[in-house]
């Protein structure tokens, strides 16, 4: 019997049930990163890294599979399975996923790569990212045009936070991954840690996936490569025109800034809403390690 086209909640084109049924590869490596949390730079760092360097790519989803994604409101979880389960066996598969254990199975046979960023810098960099959606898209997706308009981020805090939970999403992400922070087969990195050591983070992460070694010259294009300037000057190859046939975005929404610690001095996050975020936080992530980390 065929599964449920869309899940009860969120866009129709995210179905999180897929990665539930893939037959996993020993070598499968798992890019597992809450939204505007750094993901779209950590599928191109796996990627450059399994390449050694790869300036002719076109799109990288069609490198790096988001596996929790819907091609069409016609297409079934089968569907998507079976996409996947065919992909070619001449390279390591590599995925991106914004979700976290359970509903990412964690296997000790795969690895994780799992990068996780402060939650009110996240939030605000949501609010920009999902005003950005195309009207196409949202059109083709069953969606009215204003669906992700927000007037302030007090609108959006109020609808995908204290409606949605994205709170939940965040806290409860990184409560999940903490508990296994210590498995050999898992990565966790922090998004700002990322941006102010970028040499540091490539070599931790090249370490952990194993795919060296590296001449001098495939190290140079790899750091060149996954440098936020090489992105966003490039952006037309992160902005998933290999998922869907419509676009997505707007151009240039994609990538956004490529830095940290401006959610309240730049983007807009007040002090009142930080606050509420932190005290629905620390009822989720009851870790206090794990809060201040």
């Amino acid at each position: 019997m065929e599964e449920s086209k869309k899940p009860e909640g969120g866009p129709g084109w995210i179905n999180p049930h897929i990665q539930g049924k893939i037959a996993w590869r020993d070598d499968d490596v798992v890019i597992s990163v809450p939204p505007k949390s750094g993901t779209t730079w950590t599928m191109n760092i796996v990627h450059q890294l399994r390449e050694k360097g790869d300036r002719s790519f076109d799109d990288i989803y069609a490198e790096v599979k988001w596996i929790e994604t819907m091609e069409s409101p016609e297409s079934t979880v089968e569907d998507m399975v079976k996409c996947i389960d065919e992909m070619p066996a001449s390279r390591p598969r590599a995925f991106k996923t914004h979700a976290s254990p359970p509903t990412l199975p964690f296997q000790q046979s795969i690895k994780y790569v799992v990068v996780v960023r402060n939650p009110e810098e996240a939030i605000v960099s949501m609010k920009t990212f999902t005003s950005k959606h195309s009207q196409e898209f949202l059109k083709y997706w069953g969606m009215p045009p204003e669906a992700f308009q927000w007037a302030d981020i007090e609108a959006f805090y109020n609808a995908f936070v204290k409606g949605v939970g994205m709170d939940k999403m965040l806290f409860g992400f990184m409560a999940e991954w903490w508990k296994l922070r210590n498995e050999p087969n898992v990565l966790l990195l922090h998004y700002k840690d990322m941006v102010s050591d970028h040499e540091g983070s490539i070599t931790k992460i090249s370490d952990f996936l194993g795919y060296g070694p590296y001449t001098d010259d495939e190290w140079s294009a790899i750091l060149e490569l996954t440098s936020f300037q090489w992105m966003k000057k490039h952006e037309a190859r992160f902005e998933a025109s290999s998922v869907w046939h419509i676009p997505v975005l707007e151009k240039g929404a994609m990538l956004r800034q490529g830095s940290f610690g401006m959610a309240r001095t730049k983007d807009g996050m007040t002090e009142a809403l930080g606050s509420d975020l932190e005290e629905r936080g620390r009822k989720i992530l009851t870790d206090e390690a794990a809060f201040e980390w």
